[in-house]
């Protein structure tokens, strides 16, 4: 990064200046120079994105950073994707993308500060600049969707009641074991953060497998958004979204996703689709081919290496939904004819 200096004059209203990452023990943060172009490549807004061109910015501290902030945010105008994690997001997430007026922010750090330091208060203060910031866009920007983490969805009852709309993605339970028992550090990764993950939720039946837990922590999310969607505070702004839809019939797909965040999709939005070779693309690395079939034979091969894994997971599920009355989350444990 650039040496310190002033923020610009544009920087409570422009999306140029990304807030990378705050350290609320020093009481400062980092802000970054942005293009438009630099969020539309970006797959996560971490160090990852600063590797394609010399990125500069600026280390302020807190009091610089509130005096700068906007007086008042458009939070209404910030709307979520939240997902149970390796379930599509960055695809369905550059998808919209396409759409005219979307600035698409994908993982954000100082979400992902903010999940872990929900216990904090000293993090918990910086929750409101954070959104602020958030909120800021382009002259052509209508509507911010942030992909965050997935284990930001354990902050979801705090980011919602101030902001827009909001959608979990999110595949069956089948599918996502297959998907997460084929990598180590994919099961680390969830089960290294169960605590979080499992807190101010339901108590669950015991799980001792890598299968049986990580089910639990795909049951969990579903439970926490049924909890969400009951909330008087938020009937009609929320909706869930089974990637295995969005796989079958792209364009209608987004296009409905598009209209709960209050947008419209183009005359020629499957032609949009089509021309932009992201069906075709690993959503994380644009230069690498992945299509459907490419998916369906990766699913597969994974099913039949982790079958164990994932009966104990299916198992644990069943067992687990009978035993807490949540029997209507059946249907979601296996894909869809």
């Amino acid at each position: 990064m650039s040496p310190p200096r002033r923020l610009p004059p544009d920087f409570s209203r422009s999306a140029a200046y990304p807030l990378y990452a705050f350290d609320p023990a020093e009481n400062r943060a980092w802000v970054l120079h942005f293009e438009a172009d630099d969020y539309r490549r970006a797959s996560f807004l971490d160090q990852r994105s600063l590797g394609r061109r010399d990125i500069s910015g600026w280390a302020v501290n807190r009091t610089e950073l509130d005096a700068a902030l906007p007086a008042s945010s458009p939070l209404r105008d910030v709307h979520w994707l939240f997902h149970i994690g390796h379930c599509g997001s960055s695809l369905v997430s550059r998808l919209l993308d396409l759409m005219p007026g979307v600035l698409g922010l994908r993982e954000p750090l100082p979400l992902l500060a903010l999940a872990h330091g929900r216990e904090d208060p000293t993090v918990m203060s910086w929750e409101a600049p954070v959104l602020a910031l958030l909120a800021r866009g382009f002259a052509d920007t209508h509507a911010v969707i942030v992909k965050p983490t997935s284990l930001v969805a354990t902050l979801a009852d705090r980011l919602l009641p101030t902001t827009g709309n909001g959608c979990l993605l999110w595949v069956d339970l089948h599918t996502w074991l297959a998907t997460m028992l084929r990598d180590a550090a994919l099961i680390d990764g969830v089960l290294s953060s169960e605590p979080l993950r499992l807190a101010r939720q339901p108590s669950l039946p015991a799980a001792h497998s890598p299968g049986a837990r990580l089910a639990r922590a795909w049951l969990v999310e579903q439970l926490r958004w049924q909890a969400l969607a009951a909330d008087p505070a938020l009937v009609g702004r929320l909706i869930d979204l089974d990637f295995a839809d969005v796989l079958r019939d792209p364009a209608p797909a987004i296009a409905r996703l598009a209209a709960h965040y209050g947008l419209q999709a183009p005359p020629d939005w499957a032609q949009r689709i089509k021309s932009s070779e992201l069906l075709s693309r690993y959503a994380k690395d644009g230069g690498a081919h992945f299509d459907g079939n490419a998916r369906r034979r990766e699913l597969a091969a994974a099913a039949q290496k982790h079958a164990d894994g994932i009966a104990d997971g299916m198992d644990w599920a069943q067992a687990a939904l009978d035993a807490i009355g949540k029997t209507d989350l059946a249907a979601r444990l296996r894909p869809r004819d």
